[in-house]
This record gives structure tokens, C-alpha cells and sequence, in this order.
């Protein structure tokens, strides 16, 4: 017998966020249920992978993240806005949290970030940054958001990488699997 999904309800929700309750029959027949989060809006988001054209160096950023009551080091990230591409969202979200421009040179698929908890997808936004960020950028962080930014060279990853992993740094997932993946 495959899974079979027989119902779902809300058990919360906020201006921002729905948790709900999936009830399926599992493959004995038995009734389980299974809770998770989902964007009120149904929003998707963008995560940029900004390398810089000249030196090839990442462009990366420590967040403080309030769920870990610390920060995270990851790519820039951010929501898609109504009416605009990931493309769009990509270049403003790096303008925004960094201070730097660039272009778009391909944006991958929607994916999932963490399947067992969330159904939100994001996008991978690859972009060709410009060397030094904006002296003259009119946007930064947002009130909400404590950001250091980061440019590192990539022969200078691996020693970051075994740095931050000794220090008990908290790295996002598709950021560390990018550095790897990178590493060989």
C-alpha cells in the first residue's frame, strides 16, 4: 500500500508562517500525521551565489540568525517580491545585504530546502559580482537584519571552511555543500 495523504488542518499561523498538520495512512494502513511549515504567501526565495568576474572570490555573508540566538554564515538570500522575477530578487537581495552588483548568469530550478519541515523552494541565483561593493548603494540591511559581509578568495576556502567547523560555526546547508562541492 502506497501513502496516502487523507487530510490536513491548521494548528498555527502568524502574519509570515503556517504550521500545519499533514494526516496520511502509512504503508501498514495506520494513521499517522505529520507537521510542518509552510510561507503564508506561498512565496518562493532566492539564494545567491555571488562570485566576483575578476577574482572569482565568493561573496558571502554571517547572519544572525534569531531562531539559533547566533549567526549563520550563508549566501545572501531572500523572498521573492509579487511581481518580480528571481532574477530580479537575486540583484536586489545582494545590493541589499551586501552592497554589491552583478549580473544574473543562470538561475536554477525551484528546490526544496529542508523537506521534512517546510515546503518552501527556493531558487539558486548564480551571479557575476562586481569587484568591490557599491560606495554609493542607498540600500542595506533591513532593521530586522545584523549582517557581516564576507569576500573570500577561493584558495582561501578550504582554510575559512576548516576554520569555521573548528570554532562550531554554524554554516547553512547549501552553502556548505556549494564550498565542497567546489573543494573537490
Amino acid at each position: 500500500m502506497a501513502l496516502t495523504i487523507t487530510g490536513e488542518r491548521e494548528l498555527n499561523s502568524d502574519a509570515f508562517l503556517v504550521l500545519k498538520e499533514k494526516i496520511f495512512l502509512d504503508r501498514s494502513g495506520d494513521r499517522r500525521s505529520w507537521t510542518y511549515v509552510e510561507r503564508r504567501s506561498g512565496r518562493e526565495a532566492v539564494v545567491v551565489v555571488p562570485v566576483t568576474r575578476r577574482s572569482r572570490s565568493l561573496i558571502l555573508i554571517r547572519q544572525f540568525r534569531v531562531p539559533f540566538s547566533a549567526p549563520v554564515i550563508e549566501f545572501p538570500a531572500g523572498l521573492v517580491d509579487p511581481g518580480e522575477t528571481p532574477s530580479e530578487t537575486a540583484l536586489r537581495e545582494l545590493l541589499e545585504e551586501t552592497g554589491y552588483r552583478g549580473t544574473v548568469s543562470r538561475v536554477g530550478p525551484p528546490v526544496s530546502t529542508s523537506a521534512g519541515i517546510t515546503t518552501e523552494r527556493v531558487y539558486m541565483a548564480f551571479v557575476d559580482a562586481d569587484e568591490d561593493p557599491d560606495p554609493h548603494a542607498a540600500s542595506g540591511p533591513e532593521s530586522s537584519e545584523e549582517i557581516e559581509v564576507m569576500k573570500i578568495a577561493r584558495a582561501e576556502v578550504p582554510g575559512h571552511l576548516a576554520r569555521w567547523e573548528r570554532a562550531g560555526e554554524i554554516l547553512d546547508i547549501k552553502l556548505y555543500t556549494y564550498l565542497t562541492a567546489i573543494l573537490g
